[in-house]
């Protein structure tokens, strides 16, 4: 087989409601330069899709039957070659033309000048004719194929598999890379592989699961990847680059974004808010969920707070001068010398120039201090953001009814501190109050890591957690999600650090005042350590309860000899003392950007969804680093490895093994 080029890669990574996709890999990884809206429209044909909705439009045309319209009368064609006059008439006619036909000529003048009359009147036809158009603004009637990451209808994720790959055009000697969502069953792999063979007539196909794509985005091999979606969540623990499937979380729902869209539309519902203006109030910079135990704005803790800061100026702004004794008095009068002060220094040039420069530094402070202080957003009680609608212009009097235009229409909106209460509990009446997501989220990733067999790995999972996904694009999220882990989950480094873990056979000791009761010193035993130092003895146990067992001791009790103290301790495996996250590679300048750089692909402006006004001119960052995963893995796979590893089914291997093969294959 020959190696492929980079500019032959075709990489599609699908999701519930956007799809990426990239023709060819350019020298530094960029995000996906295509973003296909995951859904189709039923066509004309039962089973056929279009990426547009189709509109079928009436017009009526009124057609004239005037003169030149009319039907007319065959000419009989005269022979050539009979004789004529000089005047141009045959001699044989010309006594009848001008005796017998001359009266009869007038009469049909005036006979045709009425049907001309007639015609431009009242035999005017009308005439429907049906129009076909794209209505590209329009989500009336979309299917949409996947739902919490899972395939529901298979004829219409095919149609927009066809249409991303004809959209893009790739030449015949490309091969294909698919993003697979941890839903996936492998009956479904199979069924992709088939569709992506028969179809496409690919040489080479590979399937690679999201998170492990994540895992080559961000050039580690254990990790622990949370990707939150529109309204799911899936958590995966990688360890050396291997998927642990066993107690995986698979698309938890009520988790993503959506949860957040709904509690907020919740709090400013009765407020008149819609669900479209929550969503773009979710997607803007004022919406921000803070730390638990952080006071809102405008309660009491946070005016304690900003009163006694020295740069708010108290509780009007103005700057407040310090106080001495209780009283209002400034720390020294201006226009009183300290004369023992200026005798005992021995140069009075020096202290004045001193005090002169201390003067203006004072005056300069007081200046700078007076101007108004821009407060952060979360010290803000209100706030405002930029509410964008698009509004259909009607058709003009007398115009034909053509495409539909849109103008875009943008507001301020004043939003108070509900919108640091995105991530709360939703409370609805006659529901069981829910928890908040981010429990949800923090208690799945405690149970992710504790199913991972090799219990030295766990604590590095906790030190490498890797949050992406769209949903977690809101301000704060990352921040507030760690709070909440380490609040439930994480072990203080205290004292009692070291008894959480004893083994069985070593009871947990009762409290004594805060200390454990030591063992009796000054004789050997079981929990003497001549290296203890005071120590407490059920750490030295715990720490060497995997030696042997000294001799003449009861079966299972440590040995403490110190032989065995090159054993060193695997740390804690149940309970996490840090959580971590990981952080972005520095060398994709292009993911570093502001602004964004992919192309929007079959979706017009103004719509709640990819390359809409909550979308466009938004951080690309690492939320997607799914497909910078994807391009590593290609460039690996496809051009440096070229199939020694297996990590691509290439088409004579599909035509030995069939689709089952697929699962050999799969990285």
């Amino acid at each position: 087989m020959p190696p492929f080029k980079d500019e032959h890669i075709l990489i599609i990574a699908p999701g519930s409601q956007v799809t990426l996709a990239q023709l060819g890999l350019p020298e530094s990884f960029t995000p996906a330069r295509y973003r296909f809206p995951t859904r189709m429209f039923p066509g004309e044909k039962k089973g056929e899709y279009e990426p547009y909705k189709i509109r079928e439009r009436r017009q009526e045309i009124k057609l004239a039957t005037n003169g030149s319209d009319a039907p007319k009368e065959d000419v009989e064609m005269k022979d050539e070659d009979a004789p004529q006059t000089q005047e141009g008439t045959t001699n044989t006619d010309e006594p009848k033309t001008e005796s017998t036909d001359e009266p009869k000529t007038e009469g049909a003048d005036s006979e045709l000048d009425g049907e001309k009359s007639e015609a431009n009147g009242e035999n005017s036809q009308t005439v429907e004719e049906i129009f076909y158009e794209e209505d590209v603004a329009s989500e009336e009637g979309a299917i949409y194929p996947m739902e919490n990451g899972r395939i529901v209808d298979w004829p219409c994720f095919f149609a927009l598999l066809t249409h991303v790959y004809n959209t893009l055009s790739p030449p015949f000697h490309t091969p294909i890379l698919l993003i697979a969502e941890p839903a996936w069953s492998l009956r479904d792999r199979e069924a992709l592989t088939q569709f992506v063979f028969e179809k496409f007539k690919t040489p080479a196909f590979s399937l690679m699961d999201s998170a492990l794509a994540v895992c080559y985005g961000y050039g580690v091999s254990t990790a622990t990847v949370v990707d939150v979606g529109k309204d799911k969540v899936d958590v995966t623990a990688v360890t050396d680059f291997i998927v642990n499937e066993h107690g995986r979380g698979i698309a938890l729902e009520g988790c993503g974004g959506d949860y957040m869209t709904d509690r907020l539309l919740e709090l400013l519902g009765p407020k008149g808010f819609t669900r479209e203006m929550c969503e773009q109030l979710k997607r803007s910079n004022i919406t921000e969920l803070l730390p638990q135990g952080t006071p809102l704005p405008g309660t009491a803790a946070t005016a304690r707070q900003d009163g006694n800061h020295p740069a708010s100026g108290g509780p009007e702004g103005v700057n407040q001068p310090r106080a001495q004794n209780g009283a209002g008095e400034n720390d020294e009068d201006e226009g009183v010398l300290d004369v023992a002060a200026i005798v005992s220094s021995g140069d009075t040039s020096e202290f004045l120039a001193q005090r002169e420069k201390e003067k203006a530094g004072t005056k300069k402070g007081a200046d700078a201090s007076a101007k108004p202080v821009r407060l952060p957003n979360s010290k803000k009680e209100k706030a405002t953001f930029q509410y964008q609608e698009f509004v259909k212009l009607e058709p003009e009097e007398g115009a034909p009814n053509g495409p539909g235009r849109f103008i875009r229409q943008t507001r301020d909106i004043e939003v108070s501190v509900e919108r640091f209460l995105a991530a709360t509990p939703k409370q609805k009446t006659g529901e069981r109050l829910s928890s908040g997501f981010l429990e949800d989220i923090a208690t799945q990733i405690h149970h992710t890591i504790l199913a991972v067999p090799d219990a030295t790995k766990r604590s590095d999972l906790w030190d490498s957690l890797i949050i992406v996904g769209n949903g977690s694009r809101v301000k704060g999220f990352t921040q507030a999600l760690l709070a909440t882990i380490t609040q439930m989950f994480v072990l203080s480094p205290s004292g009692t650090i070291f008894t959480s873990e004893i083994p069985s056979n070593f009871s947990t000791p009762l409290h004594t005042g805060g200390t454990n009761t030591p063992a009796p010193q000054g004789m050997p035993g079981p929990m003497h350590h001549p290296a203890g130092h005071g120590v407490n003895p059920l750490l030295v146990a715990a720490t060497h309860s995997n030696n042997t067992a000294a001799p003449n001791m009861p079966p299972g009790t440590p040995s403490m000899d110190p032989t065995f103290s090159h054993h060193r301790s695997t740390g804690h495996s149940q309970t996490p003392t840090s959580v971590k996250t990981i952080r972005p590679p520095e060398y994709f300048p292009e993911w570093k950007e502001q602004t964004a750089t992919s192309t929007t692909a079959q979706n017009p402006p103004g719509l709640n969804g990819p390359g809409g006004p909550a979308a466009g001119g938004t951080h690309r960052g690492m939320e997607e680093a799914v497909f910078l995963g994807a391009q590593v893995a290609s460039k690996v796979i496809f051009v440096i490895d070229q199939g020694l590893s297996k990590g691509f089914m290439s088409r004579v291997e599909y035509n030995e093994n069939g689709p089952s093969a697929i699962h050999e294959y799969v990285m």
